[in-house]
């Protein structure tokens, strides 16, 4: 038996034929059908049905019957602990689980009301198990159940994370609901296959409803999430963020997925005003953004949450709600954090706003880059997308959770691992041609932080959210010049490359034909218009993806493609500047009775985490590589060094794997220095030990390895990575 998708209509009856808690049970759904959160007449008839109010007698009835949270228990401290969902959630939640009678559903942390639904759902041939940790809710559960008439329902006492012999049907359930916030999906092998799993899934400190389906063994989401929040698990499944405070600012730093990070160390970067990392990516007032949020969270190493305490005084421009700590990064001494800037009033009123990303400390101006630069592949490839697709795999026996993680949108639970893909969605462009075989280009603004500055290039831009690319290219032809383009056609699919071959956007190509001079169009964007020959694009500045395409259509003669067919694939590389510009790195060979200084690498370092390097560090501009020696060493150890007392004992030329930027390393061996070292960046380096020059330890930076061998064989210069 299916159930139909036909969406319910609006029956409340007039509230003077019914009693007070009938009418607002009916008014209540109502609203929830108008909203959109009750899509299906099952749903629709189970909260219609059940009498919340009989859940919850300690509030009014009105309050019973609001569209909000009743807490029904808390904590000696005042936090909730229990309480009856906010019913536009248990309706998307329903909804999502799909349930149908006979269906065997479990249902993890109870409270009645919410398993009283499920029961209307799966009729008395279904089978409906409620779990909670603590008594004293599972006892109220029974109690309520029992006198609404739900007394089929199976109440249990229990630590969901390790569900008891017995509790889980042969085959397992077919649907799982889980109503408490959880860091973990440890019910894997308690679901059937193909059945369906509901969760308020907490990654990287936010929360979202998830919708998984089982398949081969797997968890797999492609559904849209939802945000939300609800009472924290107890019990094994009880997870805790990794908040550290940075002295003195009331700043707040925590990581729930991933390895913390020091703090200390930042308090200097938040007494200085930020650097503003400009995006040029619009959100509006209302419009949530929390897809991107999961996007960085999953993209940036060393990723955590921002909060601020209300009162103090702590340095951080326009520090985020409280409710939502913002986005960050830690790089060192510095840090940087997503915020927005008002740039005008949109048409709802809500204020129109950007996406900046604003970085403290000394190198507070590359992580902010770092980070802004993320917001911008989001926004070019993924916004559009309505949702990611997620998969969990449970962890085998024996796996070590490090190891697992070998992807970089991947968060290794401790029963499993989640694995978050990240659809793209092509942009668009119109290459336009008129009788004379002349295209259509628009210059580009200069003076902005945007896509291909001041070049000529095709119309075009950003697929919306939930937009088809035809409708995108229309919208965007109307926005720019005002025109529709009847005719339009698939060309070709665009594909750019960065200068090392990796992918970096996708824009779907449309041909069309317009013979407007380019003095009657009205340019409502960019600079200028102009209809340009093949042969004059050598002349101009070009966008390369541009060059690329007009270059594919003068060869070709005509387009190619239909709207909705698979179109052939142009690819351009990005330009790559063939003056070399080396990296310089100095290196500190300290060596004391035959054994060298080396230090381990904090787990969580973007450069060779755990492993085992010299004390080094990049020159900074207008700096001597002797200068930089000697820099570092007292940073990262506390060493003091006289540049006077550096002798240069080794030259690497290193081209690392994959890359196309060399590096110079230099090897510098000090004849005296005054102190012992110390761990003055706990952040970079975990420890310092001297090993023996025959015995260094595993695992040793390879590249290191190389250079100590060379220097032990008097050799001053040494190539790697180069054939």
């Amino acid at each position: 038996m299916t159930h139909s998708t036909e969406r319910p209509a609006v029956t409340t009856p007039p509230t003077t034929d019914l009693d007070e808690a009938t009418a607002l049970r009916l008014q209540l759904a109502d609203q929830l059908v108008t909203a959109g959160h009750i899509r299906t007449p099952p749903v629709d008839q189970a909260l219609r049905t059940v009498p919340r109010h009989a859940f919850a007698p300690e509030v009014p009835v009105r309050k019973a019957y609001a569209n909000d949270i009743v807490a029904t228990r808390h904590s000696d401290e005042g936090r909730i602990t229990s309480s009856i969902s906010a019913p536009w959630l248990q309706a998307d939640m329903l909804e999502a689980a799909r349930l149908q009678p006979g269906h065997r559903v479990l249902e993890i942390g109870s409270g009645g009301y919410n398993a009283a639904l499920i029961a209307e759902l799966v009729d008395p041939t279904g089978h409906v198990t409620t779990v909670d940790i603590d008594p004293a809710v599972t006892e109220r559960a029974t109690r309520f159940l029992t006198q609404t008439g739900y007394d089929h329902v199976h109440v249990v006492t229990t630590d969901a994370e390790h569900l008891p012999t017995g509790i889980v049907p042969d085959g397992g359930f077919d649907a799982i609901l889980v109503t408490v916030d959880t860091w973990d999906l440890p019910w894997i092998d308690a679901l059937a296959e193909d059945g369906r799993l509901v969760a308020p899934l907490r990654l990287h400190g936010y929360t979202w409803a998830i919708t998984f389906t089982k398949r081969d063994g797997a968890l797999h989401s492609d559904e849209p999430l939802i945000v939300c929040g609800f009472v924290a698990m107890q019990g094994a499944g009880a997870w805790t963020a990794n908040r550290r405070t940075i002295p003195g600012t009331g700043v707040h730093l925590s990581w729930e997925d991933g390895t913390p990070l020091p703090v200390d160390q930042l308090a200097p970067a938040l007494t200085r005003e930020p650097v503003v990392a400009h995006t040029q990516v619009i959100v509006r007032g209302q419009e949530p953004f929390d897809a991107l949020t999961l996007y960085l969270a999953g993209a940036l190493p060393g990723f955590c949450r921002l909060s601020v305490d209300p009162d103090g005084e702590n340095g951080v421009l326009n520090p985020p709600p409280k409710h939502w700590p913002g986005a960050a990064i830690v790089r060192g001494t510095s840090l940087a954090r997503l915020a927005t800037e008002r740039i005008g009033d949109g048409d709802d009123g809500n204020g129109l706003y950007e996406f900046v990303v604003h970085g403290y400390g000394p190198h507070g101006h590359l992580a902010a880059q770092e980070m802004a630069e993320q917001v911008l592949h989001w926004q070019r490839n993924h916004r559009a997308a309505l949702c990611p697709r997620i998969t969990v795999h449970p962890l085998a026996d024996g796996d070590d959770p490090a190891s697992t993680a070998d992807s970089a949108h991947v968060f290794v639970k401790r029963h499993t691992r989640v694995a978050i893909g990240w659809p793209i969605i092509p942009g668009t462009a119109a290459l336009l041609t008129d009788d004379d075989g002349r295209y259509l280009l628009h210059l580009r603004s200069a003076n902005k932080p945007i896509w291909r500055p001041g070049q000529w290039a095709l119309l075009g831009g950003n697929t919306e959210q939930g937009e088809t690319c035809d409708q995108a290219i229309a919208r965007e032809l109307d926005e720019e010049i005002g025109l529709a383009v009847p005719d339009l056609t698939g060309f070709v699919t665009l594909d750019t490359l960065d200068a090392r071959g990796a992918f970096k956007d996708r824009v779907r190509v449309y041909h069309g034909t317009l013979n407007t001079p380019a003095h009657e169009i009205e340019l409502r964007e960019g600079i200028q218009l102009r209809w340009t020959r093949i042969e004059e694009i050598a002349e101009m500045t070009t966008d390369p993806g541009t060059a690329a395409v007009l270059h594919a259509h003068h060869n070709a003669h005509q387009p190619r493609g239909r709207q909705n067919a698979a179109l052939p694939v142009v690819e351009v590389r990005e330009p790559r500047d063939h003056r070399s510009r080396s990296i310089v790195g100095a290196h500190l060979v300290l060596i004391r009775d035959g054994a060298v200084l080396l230090g381990k690498r904090h787990p969580s370092s973007a450069f060779a985490p755990s492993t085992w390097h010299l004390p080094a560090g990049h020159r900074e501009d207008l700096e001597s590589a002797v200068t930089c020696m000697v820099r570092e060493a007292e940073e990262e150890t506390g060493l003091r060094i006289p540049e006077e007392d550096l002798s240069l004992v080794h030259v690497l030329d290193l081209l690392d794997p994959g890359s196309t930027t060399p590096r110079i390393g230099l090897f510098f061996a000090p004849s005296r220095w005054e102190g012992e070292p110390l761990v003055r960046e706990p952040e970079c380096c975990t420890e310092w030990r001297f090993w023996p020059l025959d015995a260094l330890p595993e695992p040793t930076v390879e590249y290191t390895r190389v250079a100590l061998d060379a220097i032990s064989r008097g050799s001053l210069y040494a190539p790697m990575g180069w054939s």
